[in-house]
């Protein structure tokens, strides 16, 4: 009975240990890949119930393109890493990372697939969000867990590359 009770002991202590080992490589391939994120847009509708129809409501009005003002910024200033001394035109949305979907790729091992992304308001104003990244995203060296605005006399810093907004 006592061998029995080892031989239990030691099938569950490796099926332990290679759940441990396949958990630490799905961590590895998360952050080497990167997360999938689900995209919302493009995606139909849910069809209706049977015998239900839309609602008759008119047709939401198309935005109005925003027009730069002339202290608005638009360019973002990268002050340390790979790119120091450049200074990138910027589209309305902009995602950061390492992964090569992101639109400004930086190489920097803090620097998560997908970290950040910088969205332009039609306000006028510029709004940092973290993305669930690992080393955190930080505005004035605090880290941001919601979104929030910046502006031209806030730095910016993700992983060790600080940048800010310049108009």
């Amino acid at each position: 009975m006592a061998a029995f009770t080892v031989l239990v002991l030691k099938i569950a202590f490796l099926a332990i240990l290679w759940l441990f080992i396949v958990l630490i490589a799905a961590v590895v391939n998360s952050d080497m890949v990167g997360r999938r994120q689900k995209r919302h847009r493009g995606t139909p509708p849910a069809p209706l119930p049977a015998g239900e129809t839309t609602p008759s409501a008119p047709p939401p009005a198309a935005p109005k393109p925003h027009k730069r003002g002339k202290r608005e910024p638009w360019v973002l200033a990268m002050d340390s890493g790979l790119h120091a001394g450049d200074r990138l035109q910027l589209v309305p949305e902009v995602r950061i990372g390492r992964s090569e979907a992101c639109e400004l790729v930086l190489d920097d091992d803090y620097v998560s697939s997908m970290h950040a992304q910088l969205s332009h308001q039609g306000d006028g104003t510029w709004v940092l969000k973290d993305l669930g990244s690992t080393n955190g995203t930080f505005v004035n060296s605090q880290r941001i867990t919601d979104p929030t605005v910046v502006g031209t006399q806030d730095v910016i810093r993700i992983g060790n590359v600080q940048m800010r907004l310049e108009t």
